[in-house]
């Protein structure tokens, strides 16, 4: 093991004593916080009570050094109970010299030793000398307020008449066996009162007169522990059996010489507090720093060999004064040996045996790594203690060339960097709710933006409490745009996804089409030949065939949803199934794709035309999918069309010298689910081709960093997502991950060691295990917490999460000056001549039925709109069937407002009577004529 100085930042301040030939001086550090070791190196693999002994084998080691120090230096280990439920720690020098210069010398040098502590605790020095004096005399004792715990003796009665002495005795060893003081330290920690613990050490060497005494007593008890023959007084011989008595008290002498032989320790156990202290507490600190050996006693085995301890309290004023006095300036003191002086009393004076007095005093590095036991957080939680991280002991030392991303910094100091030009290998961040990976997602999501580098966020859970939202109150982000898919009173989306990109060929469109439903939808043999199928009819009825390519003057000749759910319809019924098969094929295909019109992403995905998605790959986007409800299917749908709909812009017009585009989808278990074999029926057949589709789609994404895209998937669990999706990436950003399949799964992609995914399960929030191309190991940062960081700037408890009138008023404003987004926003040809697109469409939808159509075409059964009898009659039943007008929406113009509501229930109900997917060309022309007829003749009524 090798021992490593805290380097505390300056030398802790001296608190000196002068007397009349002497000087005393001391020095102190405050242990700040225990070191959670669950999480070191060598330790994570291990049990609890194997880390113990691990650990007090490094503290004995450490404890070895301290035997070194000059006599007449004190070292002391204090707890002070001050406040409620709190612990104060600390670690205390004394010396004694005969000048200031050689005190304050020999002090700074015990010190340096002292602070050598194993990485299980962090130190700080006290610079005040008045801290100093304060932890020495925290308050005065009271009478009963003072006990000490000393090694007790062991007597026994000889047998044999060549025994010499009238009783055997030997001092019990403290126990050796490594034990938990937690129990304790919750006990000083919960007093009523306040109190304080002292464990103080001074090394010397053993004394002569202690090892000569051992020496002859352990030959006394070898003789009489065996059997002898001897003279008898009548003639003749005599056997002697062994004595029992110096059978048993043999060991403890074995055992003192193995340990005392050059130098030890002369050790106090000091336990003080203001106010009379309870028995229990005294014995529990007893039984703490002196365990009951775990294992019968083995005199071959000095471990196993009986242990004690004794709880003493002074007997009187002048005991309590001596003992005070020690306490408060760390003076070795002897007292209370009065069971020792009743047991030499029979011995001829002077008796060599005096001198177990100072054995009793007297402790090995072991004994001494039992009392002088630093706080350990095996688990994680010392009671009383702060508990901080182990330091990470890979250091990044080479930094990325050119522009990079700061990942977080190792001990809050070393950066940990990634280079911008490596984002297009993409990323993976895990780690529990809570954990920080949304933290660190905007964290990078701010340095692309300084960066110049354009981003996008698929954000499926969360809308008015979304963080994401963030962004768009910094200054840096006023372009940033967030859809509100779903929500179209906020700020709506379009995407129809049988737009073709520019310059692909309707075949691969259809190929990524349905790539996406399948992955989606999880379609089984044989929907995904029905979906092909009513795929290349829908483009076939517009005249669109599978060689032609896209070209910038086909905006109209799209087909759109309806058309798509239409021939799904008919290529169902083709088929002559019945019964429960057709019953089961038509759920899986036609019905859910008519959910796709009638749900919440009816007007997102049923549109003629789709936002420029050049355009939207500029700038920083932010796609919230929440308003889609809680259907994972159409979410999942929603983000492949997306992610498809940037594929085939940027596979026309990037190229891998670009700059990178970013793109960050949360919860990516959604659309990329990992396969799990199952019985191939029902839900688990779907699942399966479900996440075998997502793979393939995964696998396509890798290819993607030749056009300079980057993506990030974000998730709580790595075991959900497919194995393709993440082992693609290049960056991984590992947070507190508590599953240990999923630590395992992702350690392996990271290189981790055994104990550092050991560690994941322990990190603290915005804490990451993180690894990429560029580092030759996976390292420990910590992400700044930068939303934390806003609202401090700010002077606010929180910092600010953009409303949704907010970005109504961003969605506005972008419009304004976007000429597509008009254009996208009429999600028929008829809409043409409305100044609030989609702001009622589903009013009117909800309000158009069977009954309003016939209503409002009942004079017209032969199809003849232009008699002027028909239009004379024709606005009051439309007024009739359309009611009042929905209340203006603040921000939007009110000009027209009831116009435009009566001519869109028109256009509806219009569809209903007649509906499209029978329209000709010519049809489709005639059905914008009359819209547009019913729009010039409201305008012209009073309601204008």
């Amino acid at each position: 093991m090798t021992l490593e100085p805290s380097s505390p930042p300056q030398a802790p301040a001296p608190y000196v004593s002068v007397g009349a030939d002497r000087v005393w001086c001391w020095v102190a550090y405050r242990i700040g916080a225990a070191v959670d070791i669950s999480l070191r190196s060598g330790y994570a693999s291990l049990t609890a009570e194997q880390r113990l002994a691990r650990a007090v084998g490094e503290q004995a080691e450490y404890v070895g050094h301290l035997l070194g120090l000059p006599e007449s230096t004190v070292v002391a280990l204090r707890f002070v109970h001050r406040q409620p439920g709190l612990l104060d720690a600390y670690l205390i020098v004394r010396v004694e010299a005969p000048s200031h210069p050689q005190a304050l010398a020999g002090a700074q040098s015990a010190a340096t030793t002292l602070a050598t502590v194993p990485d299980h605790v962090r130190l700080t020095p006290l610079g005040d000398p008045a801290e100093v004096a304060a932890v020495l005399a925290p308050f005065t004792p009271v009478a009963g307020g003072l006990a000490q715990i000393h090694k007790r003796i062991r007597m026994a009665r000889p047998s044999r008449p060549d025994a010499r002495v009238a009783s055997y005795i030997a001092v019990e060893p403290f126990g050796q066996r490594p034990a938990r003081w937690d129990a304790l330290l919750d006990a000083l920690r919960t007093h009523p009162t306040s109190l304080a613990l002292s464990v103080e050490l001074m090394a010397g060497p053993v004394p002569p007169l202690v090892r000569r005494m051992l020496e002859v007593e352990a030959t006394r008890y070898s003789r009489l522990a065996k059997p002898v023959d001897q003279a008898s007084e009548v003639g003749g011989m005599m056997r002697l059996g062994a004595d029992a008595s110096a059978m048993t008290i043999e060991p403890f002498y074995l055992d003192a010489l193995r340990r005392y032989d050059a130098r030890a320790f002369r050790f106090a156990v000091t336990l003080a507090a203001p106010d009379p202290l309870p028995d229990a507490l005294v014995a529990l600190v007893g039984a703490t720093v002196s365990p009951p050996a775990a294992a019968t006693p083995n005199r071959d085995d000095p471990r196993t060999v009986p242990s004690g301890h004794l709880a003493a309290r002074p007997a009187s004023q002048s005991e309590h004064d001596t003992l005070a006095a020690a306490f408060t300036t760390l003076q070795p003191t002897t007292w209370g040996a009065q069971d020792l002086t009743v047991a030499l009393r029979s011995d001829n004076q002077p008796s060599p045996r005096d001198a177990l007095r100072m054995l009793r005093l007297l402790v090995d590095r072991d004994e001494a790594a039992s009392l002088f036991r630093l706080p350990l957080a095996l688990e994680g939680h010392v009671p009383g203690l702060a508990v901080v991280r182990p330091r990470d002991f890979t250091r990044v030392v080479a930094q990325p060339t050119g522009p990079s991303l700061l990942l977080g910094n190792q001990d809050g100091e070393s950066p940990v960097s990634i280079a911008v030009a490596d984002l297009p290998r993409h990323g993976f961040i895990v780690g529990t709710p809570g954990s920080g990976k949304t933290n660190t997602a905007l964290h990078l999501c701010r340095q692309l933006r300084s960066h110049g580098v354009p981003f996008a966020v698929i954000e499926p859970v969360n809308a008015q409490l979304n963080d994401y939202r963030w962004l768009a109150t910094l200054p840096e982000f006023e372009d940033l745009l967030v859809f509100t898919v779903g929500d179209d009173d906020v700020a709506p989306f379009r995407l129809n996804p049988f737009q073709v990109p520019f310059g692909a060929t309707v075949t691969s469109h259809v190929s990524n089409l349905l790539a996406c439903f399948e992955a989606a939808f999880g379609l089984w043999d044989p929907l995904p030949f029905l979906y092909r199928r009513a795929l290349v009819d829908t483009y076939r009825r517009r005249g669109l065939h599978a060689g032609d390519r896209a070209g910038p003057a086909d905006g109209d000749r799209w087909p759109v949803l309806a058309e798509f759910v239409t021939a799904l319809t008919e290529v169902v019924e083709n088929l002559g199934y019945a019964g429960e098969v057709h019953a089961n094929i038509d759920a899986a295909a036609r019905l859910r794709a008519e959910a796709l019109i009638e749900g919440a992403c009816g007007t997102t995905l049923n549109c003629q035309r789709s936002y420029d998605i050049g355009a939207l790959m500029r700038r920083p986007i932010i796609f919230e999918l929440a308003g889609v409800g809680d259907n994972a299917k159409e979410q999942s749908l929603i983000t492949l069309l997306i992610i498809t709909a940037m594929r085939g812009w940027y596979r026309q017009h990037r190229r891998s010298s670009d700059t990178p585009h970013v793109l960050l989808l949360e919860e990516a278990h959604r659309v990329f689910p990992r396969f799990v074999a199952g019985t191939g029926s029902g839900d688990s057949k779907e699942g399966n081709a479900q996440a075998l589709a997502a793979e393939r789609i995964a696998q396509g994404l890798a290819e993607d960093r030749k056009y300079s895209q980057s993506y990030f998937l974000i998730d709580q669990q790595v075991g959900k997502v497919a194995d393709d999706a993440y082992k693609i990436t290049n960056l991984k950003v590992m947070h507190r991950t508590s599953a240990e399949d999923d630590r395992r799964l992702l350690g392996q992609t990271m290189s981790l060691t055994a104990d550092q995914e050991k560690t994941a399960a322990g990190l603290k929030p915005f804490e990451a295990l993180v690894s990429h191309n560029t580092l030759e190991q996976a390292v420990h940062v910590t992400v700044p917490n930068v939303r934390a960081v806003d609202a401090a700037a700010r002077g606010m408890a929180d910092a600010p999460l953009a409303e949704n009138h907010d970005l109504s008023v961003r969605f506005a404003r972008w419009r304004s000056f976007e000429p597509s987004v008009d254009e996208a926003l009429a999600p028929f040809p008829e809409c043409g001549p409305c100044r609030h697109r989609c702001m009622f469409r589903r009013h009117a939808e909800s309000v158009v039925s069977r009954a309003t159509v016939d209503d409002l075409f009942e004079d017209n059964d032969d199809g003849e709109h232009d008699s002027d009898e028909w239009w004379g009659g024709f606005p009051p039943r439309l007024a009739s069937v359309s009611g009042a007008a929905p209340p203006t929406v603040p921000g939007t113009d009110p000009a027209g407002w009831s116009v435009d509501y009566r001519a869109c229930v028109f256009l509806h109900a219009q569809r209903r009577q007649y509906p499209p997917e029978n329209w000709s060309s010519t049809g489709r022309a005639s059905a914008v004529a009359w819209v547009a007829k019913v729009h010039r003749a409201l305008s012209a009524g009073p309601d204008a």
